[in-house]
């Protein structure tokens, strides 16, 4: 009997030869992850433990900004980023080697055009001729030449002046520059810590932000089924989100340490879906042509986005 069960054993191990089946290491990829809130599907469903299910471990390198997270992706320090799609325009000039994955959330009031209150009338004509300061090639440089257009000022001139998202408040503060045009959190800091002090400019619904996952053209092709999986967890956390608003804020504020009234401040501007359709196309060819009219980049034609795009992995995802 002993050696019935013995040998039954080691049948069951292997029928290949005496080993048993490894179980399959998860596969580990690295997301660049802008520290904002707009981040907050994949924040979640990295505390959520929602990539596990689908063998992958995900490391999210946390930077300040779409541009450096764009960067890091180039660079290879990342395996895709999170950029919003300015970024992605300035860049599609530049280079066609990444590939854009999909959106995963939008936001009409994201970008803020700040400048300090002196206790007069704003108007925008007392921006001509000033400074703004702003991080080149972002949605913040395009935020501030929408805003003039939209508010029907576009032949009104000022001097860009270029710097790091963090220098911009402080920038502002010293008089280095006359206004500031920022994403948030920073500009809900700034109006938090100096109150009265600081006027911003009415913007609500100029610019509908767009951020996105991208990622390089070589791991779109070898990382596809991965890149699927990534997104069906992000549709997890957005479910999450939507179904557990109260608990999603509180994942939110512990990870970025941000308070819960900073987190509100935005919050409910946030649209949280996966998509990838034409209006992004569009999106990007407008800002593609203010780009060229403006001389902000030294081309004549727009790229064709089109061929950035790569809608594979989104489509398994969403299972059509």
């Amino acid at each position: 009997m002993l050696l019935v069960l013995a040998l039954t054993g080691l049948l069951s191990v292997s029928w290949w030869g005496g080993k048993a089946p490894a179980i399959e290491p998860p596969i580990k990829l690295k997301i660049a992850t802008s520290t904002t809130p707009l981040s907050a599907p994949l924040i979640i469903a990295r505390e959520l433990e929602l990539f596990k299910p689908y063998n992958l471990d995900i490391e999210l390198i946390p930077l300040r900004g779409g541009h450096l997270c764009f960067q890091a992706m180039i660079q290879g320090v990342a395996d895709i980023a999170t950029s919003s799609e300015s970024v992605i325009m300035f860049n599609g000039f530049e280079r066609s080697d990444f590939r854009l994955l999909a959106s995963f959330v939008e936001s009409d009031n994201d970008l803020k055009l700040l400048t300090l209150n002196d206790k007069q009338p704003r108007s925008m004509t007392q921006l001509n001729g000033k400074k703004i300061g702003m991080v080149k090639a972002s949605a913040s440089e395009f935020f501030a030449d929408a805003f003039m257009i939209i508010r029907g000022h576009q032949q009104q001139n000022f001097h860009k002046v270029f710097m790091s998202p963090q220098a911009l408040g402080p920038a502002l503060l010293a008089g280095d520059v006359d206004a500031i045009s920022i994403w948030e959190p920073f500009g809900y800091k700034l109006i938090e810590e100096h109150g009265d002090a600081i006027y911003q400019y009415p913007g609500k619904g100029i610019y509908n932000l767009s951020f996105n996952l991208v990622t390089s053209a070589v791991n779109a092709k070898l990382h596809q089924q991965q890149h699927a999986n990534i997104l069906r967890a992000l549709k997890s956390a957005q479910n999450f989100i939507n179904q557990h608003p109260e608990n999603a804020k509180q994942i939110i504020s512990d990870y970025l340490n941000i308070s819960q009234p900073e987190l509100e401040w935005a919050w409910n501007d946030y649209v949280f879906r996966l998509s990838l359709n034409n209006s992004l196309i569009s999106n990007l060819h407008a800002q593609a042509r203010w780009a060229i009219a403006s001389g902000t980049v030294d081309a004549q034609v727009p790229p064709d986005f089109r061929l950035l795009l790569d809608d594979s992995a989104l489509k398994q995802a969403l299972d059509y």
